[in-house]
This record gives C-alpha cells, sequence and structure tokens, in this order.
C-alpha cells in the first residue's frame, strides 16, 4: 500500500497551516484555572453538545463538519486509542477528559476555532490542550492511524472499482483510470530560518508562502492517495517523480491495462495520461483531451469539497 508519509510529524504541519491566519503572535497569560471550575464548566459544555447533537443535527453538522450519527461512530473507533487512565485524570484535572470532548474540540479547531475559546468554553487547561499526551495532537494522530490513506496497487479488486466508477463517469471512454492526480497549494506562514533550511522555497507562484500536496481522487472526489513533502515553489511534475506511488509504477507494481490521469503539467507515459498541448489538434486529439479533462475534475472537486468543509 502506498501510504500518506510525512517527514515532519503531523502536528508541525497544521500548525504552520493555522498560523497563517495569525499574522502576530501574542503573549497570553496563562492562568490556571481552579481544577473543580474546569470540571464544572466543561459539564455545561457537554450538557449542550449532547442537545445539540439530539435536536439539531444541521447546527451539530455546520460545527463539527460531520452528522451526529458519523461522529458517534467516529467516537467508537478512537475510544481505545484514546482512553486514559481515571485515577490520574482525576488528580491532576479533576476529571477524565473523555473521547467525545477530545473530538468534539479538535474537529471545532481544525474547522477554525481559537484555542482560547475552546478551552475557556470546555474547562481545558491550555497546557493539556497542546501537550503531547493532552487533546489536540493524540486525538489528531489517533484519526490519522484509524483512516488508512494508500492506493493498494496489488488488490486488483481496489483497482476495478476504481476503474468502474471512471468507466460510468466518461460514458465508458476512460475504461481502466484508477485515480485523478493534481496538486494543491496549502498556505501556511512565512517559515523561518529556525524551522526549514530554505524558507524562500516555499514561496508559491501564486502567491503567499505554503506546501504543495499532491494528491489523487477517484470518481467520487475521495482522496486515495496524498503527499505533502513538497514546498509551495515545487513543480507538480517534479513532485509527482519524487513520490512512492511513481516510484512503484515506475517498478511495474501497478498491472499494466491500469492508468492515472493529470493535467499538462504532467508527463505522459504509458501509466500516467495527460492531454494533447497546443490548439487546432483534429478531432480525435481534441476528443481525448475533452474526456480527459471532464474525468480530471474529479480531483478538483475533491479539493473544492475538502477546502469548503475545512
Amino acid at each position: 500500500m502506498i501510504h500518506l508519509n510525512l517527514p515532519l510529524p503531523l502536528k508541525d504541519l497544521i500548525t504552520a497551516v493555522r498560523s497563517v491566519k495569525r499574522r502576530t503572535l501574542r503573549k497570553v497569560v496563562r492562568r490556571r484555572m481552579p481544577r473543580h471550575y474546569r470540571v464544572k464548566q466543561r459539564g455545561y459544555a457537554v450538557r449542550e453538545f449532547d442537545r445539540i447533537f439530539n435536536d439539531e443535527p444541521a447546527l451539530f453538522k455546520r460545527m463539527f463538519r460531520m452528522s451526529p450519527s458519523a461522529f458517534a461512530e467516529l467516537v467508537d473507533n478512537l475510544d481505545l486509542k484514546l482512553a486514559r487512565n481515571e485515577v490520574k485524570a482525576a488528580a491532576s484535572s479533576g476529571g477524565a477528559i473523555s473521547t467525545q470532548v477530545r473530538l468534539a474540540v479538535t474537529l471545532r479547531w481544525l474547522a477554525g476555532a481559537s484555542y482560547l475559546d475552546l478551552c475557556f468554553a470546555w474547562g481545558i487547561s491550555m497546557s493539556v490542550f497542546f501537550s503531547s499526551r493532552g487533546v489536540l495532537w493524540p486525538t489528531i494522530e489517533a484519526i490519522e492511524e484509524h483512516f488508512t490513506l494508500g492506493l493498494d496497487l496489488e488488490n486488483e479488486e481496489q483497482l476495478n472499482d476504481l476503474s468502474a466508477g471512471f468507466r460510468r463517469h466518461s460514458n465508458g471512454v476512460m475504461t481502466n483510470c484508477v485515480a485523478a492526480i493534481d496538486g494543491l497549494i496549502v498556505k501556511t506562514r512565512a517559515p523561518t530560518a529556525d524551522e526549514v533550511s530554505a524558507p524562500k522555497h516555499y514561496r508559491s507562484r501564486k502567491g503567499g508562502f505554503g506546501v504543495l500536496v499532491l494528491a489523487g481522487c477517484d470518481v467520487d472526489g475521495r482522496f486515495v492517495f496524498a503527499c505533502p513533502n513538497f514546498t509551495g515553489s515545487t513543480h507538480d511534475s517534479i513532485a509527482w517523480n519524487l513520490t512512492a506511488l511513481s516510484d512503484a509504477i515506475d517498478n511495474g507494481r501497478l498491472p499494466p491495462q491500469f492508468y492515472l490521469i493529470g493535467d499538462e503539467a504532467f508527463s505522459n507515459t504509458d501509466q500516467m495520461l495527460s492531454p494533447w498541448p497546443g490548439r487546432g489538434l483534429g478531432r480525435w486529439k481534441d476528443s481525448f483531451n475533452y474526456w480527459l479533462s471532464h474525468s480530471r475534475q474529479c480531483v478538483e472537486r475533491g479539493f473544492g469539497m475538502l477546502v469548503m468543509r475545512w
């Protein structure tokens, strides 16, 4: 399986993305709330959460980016991974932070909420919120571990299912396509020389600083491949040639009848199809470009859904 491979901890990447919204860093005076106050305040937030969960599903989905039923299923799946020692938790903070609270706070933070507001509303200390053994990063790591992202090149059943979707979408034209590939610039703040060796390499040709995420989608916009290992100035074709998926395909691991599709930034090969360049191409080449673009828009829609949700 070709998995998501991060050269840096996931929390470093997410922190950089979130910090683009904060142009200046401000020192916050941290005053530790009494244990009993934090637990009491968390109880009010939990009761309000339960009310929205049960009575206002549309508002719940707007707040947490998923339906109540999906949230409940995810809590069940993460419960064992996020289990905590109840005795130690009671001694340190007056009460354990449940998996439900951990997931709710993490999803709100990913959706754009301020950690200051979340700590205040849910009765969580700031040190616990960002601690490596606290709320945010263990929850993100548990989610990442639970949802394995990968394209299994040796699983022909999966490959046939993927290609069937593109075949239906293109009225039988794109018969063996298994993924549409493209790049997305995820904006960040300007990195410092202490964080990266060459900060200027993170400047994107589209303006600002960012990280290039190369990703692939199925026909419904669901991601089957992602690699965020590249600076914002990296060209899509260079990034693709450096991915593990490209290397695996070059080594013959993808069965020869299957292929991927991309835009003009990618070099055309037997298993990576890109459009014919130029104008006045004639009927057959123009038709090929039309159907390739028609199918390749799936990854554009996938990026659009990702950005709109988060």
